[in-house]
């Protein structure tokens, strides 16, 4: 019996540490389990301690609760040559604990039905409770195909239910060593896994390719903290107001590279090189109303009144390149350009009234020059009015009496053919 005890103890050691990738038997797993007994028999039976032997089948119901039932059988020398054979079988419930370890200890509690076989001698027939512990320990298995062989040690006793005679409330203690093998059950579900380590499981990451190290959300995205479509690992503006739109690296856009943002840039079409202030438009240094990028004459005092290139003038507005064909009062195509710049200076000056003075050269009669100078004038009249001009407007005809270059010359006759603002006030 010191061998069997010693054989049980080690084998509940070795259950202890060994070192085994399985775990437990599954839910709905059906087992058997043979095992040696050592059985201590109670003294009042007077009967020598010995070994059985018993076979349990048993189905696993759920993470915690085993039912059992299982047949035994041992024989043992009795006094007067008489030989005492217990047999019988029992119905259990056993509790176990940490079913998805390697290691899974256990309570029992059921019933048993004992026969007591006496040579010679009368048999007898009791029930009896039955309590107890063990363990279990993983030794192999195939968890895929539901299957796992374990070693099994208990420790345990029978008590006997009977009547009122010393025979009727025996205890025997059993000690048991053996295997167990299960089949059939359904293996726990694989946790999800996380591929990418993004915190986030397989099963619920809508982004499973996420870069490691990528903050994202619980979808497993890259987050997109402003909300501009550009996730935060590729966002370098990533404060951007919210509506703005955003490059593929996610600042805002600057349409025309002046450095303002489109949402902050309340002069969208800047010249390329212009520089701007922090709205977005070019910079006018002396207050002329005419930005740096198109002023001739960058220091005019101030409360000067200036033309379209920033200077200043008091008498007279210039349009250069304003000019006509010969025997013509027809306007130029480019003088367009040059018209729209007066229109922005007189808009810039509303109270000022305005003639608008036709010239032409010397070919000619006076008189005829005299109506062609009025037609011109009358020209340039009609366009600054179309423009939207609401400064006070008049017009006059000057023939050839004012030129400006020499008549002998072709060139100098062009310059001649020409319209001025004269400033009345």
């Amino acid at each position: 019996m010191k061998k069997v005890l010693g054989m049980i103890g080690a084998a509940c050691l070795a259950a202890a540490t060994c070192g085994v990738a399985t775990a437990g038997s599954d839910v709905g797993s059906w087992y058997v389990a043979p095992q040696i007994n050592g059985l201590w028999i109670d003294d009042v039976r007077k009967a020598d301690d010995d070994i059985g032997f018993t076979f349990s089948l048993g189905h696993v119901f759920s993470p915690t609760w085993d039912a059992q039932l299982s047949v035994f059988t041992s024989k043992h020398d009795a006094p007067n040559n008489v030989d005492h054979t217990i047999s019988g079988f029992a119905i259990a419930a056993n509790r176990v604990f940490y079913r998805d370890q390697r290691v899974n200890p256990f309570i029992s509690i059921g019933l048993a039905k004992m026969d007591n076989n006496y040579s010679p001698g009368p048999d007898k027939e009791n029930l009896a409770a039955t309590y107890g512990v063990g363990i279990l320990a993983d030794i192999g298995g195939n968890r895929a195909e539901g299957t796992n062989f374990q070693l099994r040690g208990d420790l345990g006793a029978r008590r006997a239910l009977g009547g009122r005679e010393p025979l009727a409330h025996y205890t025997d203690y059993v000690a048991g060593l053996g295997l167990q093998y299960s089949w059939g059950g359904t293996p726990p579900a694989k946790p999800p896994g996380d591929s990418d380590g993004d915190g986030v499981t397989d099963d619920l990451d809508k982004c499973p390719g996420t870069p490691a190290g990528t903050p994202v959300n619980a979808e497993g995205c890259p987050l997109d903290s402003d909300g501009d479509g550009v996730t935060d690992d590729k966002d370098k503006c990533p404060n951007t107001p919210a509506g703005a739109t955003v490059d593929a690296t996610g600042c805002e856009l600057d349409s025309d590279g002046d450095g303002v943002a489109d949402s902050k840039d309340k002069c969208p079409n800047t010249p390329a090189g212009a520089k701007v202030d922090a709205s977005g438009c070019e910079l006018d240094s002396d207050g002329d109303g005419v930005v740096d990028s198109q002023d001739k004459c960058p220091d005019t005092p101030k409360g000067d009144r200036v033309d379209a290139s920033g200077c200043s003038f008091k008498e007279e507005l210039k349009l250069p390149g304003v000019e006509f064909d010969l025997d013509k009062a027809t306007l130029r195509p480019e003088s367009t350009a040059v018209l729209e710049g007066a229109i922005s200076v007189l808009k810039r000056y509303p109270d000022l009234k305005i003639e608008v003075a036709g010239h032409t050269d010397a070919q000619g009669t006076d008189a005829y020059n005299m109506n062609l100078s009025k037609q011109r004038a009358i020209a340039v009249l009609d366009y600054l009015k179309a423009g939207g001009v609401s400064n006070v407007l008049s017009s006059r005809g000057y023939g050839e009496r004012q030129p400006v270059a020499s008549n002998a010359t072709a060139e100098g006759r062009q310059e001649n053919r020409r319209v001025v603002l004269r400033v009345l006030d």
